[in-house]
């Protein structure tokens, strides 16, 4: 008789941001079974028996966490919920408490952190029987990107992943937390973090300039705060932004494969491309449709050899 595998925990990700819900599917997926939602009422759709774990963003379009977590608790009273926030208010925790939310989670997350805490959770569940020890990167290794730019803070690094170097068990988690408050209060630990940030989304966009009918070019971060010089609108990166989220949305609608490639809009005299990439989005504007083309291959070169 063949031995059957432990069903590992299915774990429930809910965010308005395709950039993290694409950086946490990628983070937990090796360990967990992931799904993810772009908004409370796509959750709801998506829950299933085996869900084991909530984690929702707060900030949300519609439904938001809070809501989501009310709705939870009426009709799956024994599912552990986690909420996830740019900023941690007292208010926002005494309501979590009274949700009986396990915790707040302070955005943008950091794998040193969000691995412990996942563990102890699924450890808890009740109906989990089997936990995979989920590694731990090294606690200087970048975050995952934040959702709301008007609350989390403008400094967090480009999705980049390191292999496990310590144990769980091994993870001092509390000191790794207070380094990490110490971090956050260190102003020029942050610039150089958005410093960083800024020099890899170049990597996209310095080349832009000699393709065939590109006029301007510009990288933003997760929260639509551009990267590199503003030579579009200020106002366009929370447009990018929504177009980004909009076509993540369409694509679930669709059954259409994750992640989105690129977003085109075209007018009467340009064509607007958006691309994703690893510290957020580049907005390329081209006179014709056949420059967006080769924009769009251009992007996706560059991409792959981002990965290698």
């Amino acid at each position: 008789m063949t031995a059957h595998l432990p069903r590992r925990p299915s774990i429930l990700i809910v965010d308005d941001s395709p950039g993290v819900l694409q950086n946490m599917e990628f983070l937990l997926s090796p360990h967990l079974s992931v799904q993810v939602a772009d908004s409370g009422a796509a959750a709801l759709a998506a829950l299933t028996p085996d869900t084991s774990l909530v984690l929702t963003d707060v900030r949300m379009p519609g439904m938001n966490g809070v809501e989501l977590a009310r709705t939870l608790r009426r009709t799956h009273p024994h599912l552990p919920v986690v909420f996830m926030t740019g900023i941690v208010e007292d208010d926002l925790r005494a309501e979590a408490r009274a949700l009986g939310v396990l915790d707040v989670l302070r955005k943008p997350l950091r794998p040193g952190v969000l691995f412990p805490a996942l563990q102890e959770w699924l450890t808890d569940a009740a109906h989990v029987t089997h936990v995979p020890d989920l590694p731990v990167p090294d606690p200087s290794a970048p975050r995952l990107p934040a959702t709301d730019p008007a609350s989390a803070p403008r400094s967090s690094e480009a999705p980049q992943h390191s292999e496990p170097v310590v144990s769980v068990r091994e993870a001092p988690t509390r000191e790794v937390q207070a380094r990490e408050v110490q971090a956050e209060s260190d102003p020029a630990a942050m610039a150089a973090r958005r410093a960083q940030q800024a020099q890899q989304a170049l990597m996209f966009t310095a080349g832009l300039s000699v393709l065939p009918g590109v006029t301007a070019a510009c990288a933003y971060d997760s929260g639509g705060v551009p990267l590199t010089p503003a030579a579009l609108d200020p106002e366009v990166g929370a447009y990018i932004r929504f177009l980004a989220t909009a076509a993540h949305s369409v694509a679930h609608h669709l059954n259409a494969a994750a992640p989105v490639k690129a977003v085109q809009l075209e007018f009467q005299d340009r064509v607007l491309v958006v691309c994703p990439i690893p510290a957020g989005y580049v907005a390329i504007v081209v006179r014709d449709t056949p420059g967006a083309s080769s924009v769009k291959s251009w992007m996706r070169a560059r991409l792959g050899h981002s990965l290698n």
